[in-house]
C-alpha cells in the first residue's frame, strides 16, 4: 500500500510532462520552419463585381446561361461567386473554398519582391467535378500572382461532382485572390 502511494506523484508528474510535450509539439511545424501568419486572403466576388477582362491570350470569355426548367442537363449551367454565402450552392461552394484555401500560398518570388495585387479568375466545374477551364477575368498586374491563382485552382481539382439536385452540367465560379503582405 505504501509503495502505491509513493508511485502516484511520479505517475502524475509523468502524465503532466507528457501532456505538456504533446501540446508544445503541436504548436511547432517541424517540416518548414517557424509558422508565419497567413499573408494573404481569398475574397470571392460575383461576376458583376469583376473588371472587364484585359487583352491577354489565355483569357477565353465563357458564356454563362442561367438554367431553365426546359433545358436538358447536358447544357444547363450557372454562374456563382465563392464569396457570397447563401443560396442553393452554399455547402458545395464551401467545400471548394476550403480545398482551395488549404492549398493556396503566396508565391515565394512575389513575396520576396513585395508584389501585391488582386487576381479575379473564373473557373468551370463540370457535372463530374472535373475542372473544365480556368481563366483570368481581371489581372493583378503581376503575372506571377495571376499564375499562382490559376495554379491553385488547377491543383485543387478535381472537385466533388455537382450534386444531382443542382441539375447542372457546368458551374462557373468567380473568385478574387487578394495578395496582401501584412
Amino acid at each position: 500500500m505504501a509503495a502505491k502511494k509513493f508511485l502516484i506523484p511520479f505517475v502524475m508528474a509523468s502524465l503532466a510532462g507528457h501532456a505538456l510535450i504533446i501540446v508544445l509539439t503541436a504548436r511547432i511545424d517541424m517540416t518548414d520552419g517557424p509558422r508565419l501568419e497567413k499573408v494573404m486572403n481569398v475574397e470571392l466576388k460575383t461576376a458583376t463585381d469583376a473588371k472587364p477582362p484585359p487583352a491577354r491570350g489565355r483569357i477565353q470569355p465563357a458564356a454563362a446561361a442561367a438554367p431553365t426548367e426546359e433545358t436538358p442537363r447536358s447544357i444547363r449551367e450557372n454562374s456563382i461567386s465563392l464569396g457570397k454565402p447563401g443560396g442553393p450552392y452554399e455547402s458545395y461552394l464551401l467545400q471548394i473554398r476550403r480545398k482551395i484555401e488549404g492549398l493556396w500560398s503566396y508565391p515565394p518570388l512575389a513575396l520576396s519582391q513585395n508584389h501585391e495585387g488582386e487576381t479575379v479568375i473564373r473557373f468551370t466545374i463540370d457535372a463530374s467535378g472535373a475542372l473544365d477551364g480556368n481563366d483570368v477575368i481581371s489581372t493583378s498586374g503581376r503575372a506571377i500572382l495571376d499564375e499562382g491563382a490559376l495554379a491553385v485552382v488547377l491543383s485543387a481539382s478535381p472537385f466533388a461532382p455537382l450534386p444531382e439536385n443542382f441539375r447542372l452540367s457546368q458551374l462557373h465560379i468567380t473568385a478574387a485572390f487578394r495578395y496582401r503582405i501584412e
